[in-house]
């Protein structure tokens, strides 16, 4: 089993972290006004219960995007872990992998007229697409310099 690591943008990585942080202050300034303030209601009770499943959630989702964001090559599929959401494609329903250049994202063509894009270093491209290719010896590779392969419909 071969795994490709998912290609978080900037952006998307400082989202996490930011999200985890939040998270982890979230259950902080619970913690203290438990603390301070202890149950001295039935609203406040709620309250700190509801702030805290909130952070616990917010740290579990963007940990799990961070850490397991990857693709999964077996011999008849292709796993795709986004946190906790897994996508399986079979191999065998694959026809065509397309690498447009110019764009740079590497889209693999299934039989019931699907796609994925496939989003990780560029410099996997050629590998992952050797490792599909090499399960199925029926899928068509396809390379664009430039994105006129779309527009001349």
């Amino acid at each position: 089993m071969k795994t490709y690591r998912f290609k978080l943008s900037v952006a998307a990585t400082v989202g996490c972290v930011a999200g985890i942080l939040l998270g982890l202050a979230g259950i902080g300034v619970t913690a203290y006004r438990i603390y301070k303030y202890g149950f001295s209601s039935a609203q406040l009770i709620i309250q700190h219960v509801v702030v805290l499943l909130v952070s616990a959630l917010a740290i579990a989702v963007f940990a799990a995007i961070l850490i397991r964001s990857v693709y999964k090559l077996t011999d008849k599929t292709l796993v795709l872990w986004f946190g906790f959401i897994k996508s399986e494609y079979k191999i065998a329903d694959i026809e065509a992998v397309h690498l447009f250049t110019k764009t740079n994202k590497l889209v693999l063509y299934f039989k019931d007229e699907k796609y994925t894009v496939i989003v990780v270093k560029p410099e996997w491209y050629r590998e992952l697409t050797q490792e599909i290719i090499a399960r199925n010896k029926n899928i068509r590779y396809d390379v664009s310099t430039d994105d006129k392969d779309e527009t001349d419909a």
